[in-house]
């Protein structure tokens, strides 16, 4: 069940994030064209920045709870 979820997920992850792109996207043109975008808006790095930040959380995220072993790690030193 947790690999077909896992395909599922990867199938239709790129499509959602299409169509909100293209949602915001579609909303960022009506505002500049109505004048009401703020001036940090107008910035590609706001955007940018934005992904890049919803990137590592969600890297974080799958690191703490889908990619999580029971295998003991870090940095240990030889055992004698």
């Amino acid at each position: 069940m947790r690999i077909v979820l896992g395909v599922i997920a990867l199938l239709i992850a790129p499509t959602v994030a299409f169509f909100v792109w293209a949602w915001l996207v579609q909303i960022k043109r009506e505002r500049k064209l109505a004048g009401t975008l703020p001036d940090w808006q107008a910035l590609p790095w706001t955007n940018l920045g934005i992904a890049g930040l919803v990137l590592v959380i969600a890297a974080l995220l799958y690191v703490n709870f889908i990619a999580h072993t029971s295998a003991l790690g870090g940095l240990l030193g030889p055992l004698r």
